[in-house]
């Protein structure tokens, strides 16, 4: 038996979920599309760790990025991340947002779209969208991601515990809220029929960082574009690890392990010489 989460039904074998899926795949494309996905409690989808991240380790410049100390970097989202709702971000999917959602999204906590929860202002958020190595954010995965990033200066947080609990690098979790704009049905199946979603499949799946985190991927959704919707937050609780805050390495300071040489104005001090006058009193 096979198991398909989309339709809620078991099958006999994947042909007969295939059929199932070519025959509904407009509707399950068209309730997708209008969902809006964050990670709050039983929404285990589009949340990131926070934690602070050397943007030099992997010793790869970044192309686009000019790090400054007085900003904060949070990567709110990355694609090529298979997820557990079968969905898989490609590249170049947030271009559009990031560009016509400038400055329209809020940093709040929780996705509570209130005053007092609010993080940074819409206005003091730079949404931009940047190619980082996997091996960056600590993964062993293959290749690239594409990051949608936060950059706000560090003086416009005006939660101080968020700012409190970011300076201090401690774990705590980032989601976007997102909707699908562009999505692809992609099977890997051999029917006549589904000539259409095999090609997306074999078009899609070599991009797929996590294969090996899935058993068998039989069938996935591609999202060639998503809309970051109001805002993204600061959460306790979420699921995908893929990324996080990111801050320049701060270089060590240049060893001081040298002989110091005195000046020629200040005496020398003669240990041995100083041993032979002193005079020790001992007294019984």
């Amino acid at each position: 038996m096979v198991y398909c989460a989309e339709l809620n039904r078991e099958f006999t074998d994947k042909a007969e979920m295939f059929k199932a899926l070519r025959n509904s795949y407009k509707d399950i494309i068209a309730d997708k599309k209008a969902r809006i996905y964050n990670s709050q409690i039983g929404e285990n989808k589009g949340s990131i760790k926070v934690t602070p991240i050397d943007i030099n380790k992997s010793g790869t410049e970044i192309k686009g990025l000019k790090f400054d100390t007085d900003y904060y970097y949070i990567a709110v989202n990355t694609t090529r991340i298979l997820d557990s709702h079968k969905d898989v971000s490609i590249d170049k999917s947030w271009n559009k947002t990031a560009k016509d959602q400038q400055g329209k999204v809020y940093l709040v906590f929780n996705h509570d779209f209130d005053p007092t929860k609010t993080i940074v202002k819409k206005e003091h958020i730079e949404m931009m969208v940047l190619t980082i190595p996997f091996s960056m954010l600590g993964k062993s995965y293959a290749g690239e991601t594409e990051a949608l990033i936060y950059k706000f200066r560090k003086d416009k947080v005006i939660n101080q515990l968020a700012k409190e609990w970011l300076d201090s690098g401690d774990d705590i979790e980032a989601s976007v809220r997102m909707q699908y704009v562009n999505i692809m049905l992609a099977l890997n199946s051999d029917d006549d029929e589904d000539k259409e979603f095999k090609k997306n499949y074999l078009t899609y799946y070599p991009l797929i960082a996590n294969k090996e985190d899935f058993k068998q991927i039989d069938y996935f959704w591609a999202v060639l574009e998503q809309k970051n919707v109001l805002e993204s937050s600061l959460v306790l609780s979420g699921s995908n690890s893929v990324t996080g805050q990111l801050r320049e390495k701060i270089q060590p300071l240049e060893s001081t392990d040298k002989t110091i040489e005195p000046l020629e104005s200040t005496p020398k001090f003669d240990l041995s010489k100083a041993i032979k006058e002193t005079k020790f009193n001992i007294k019984n």
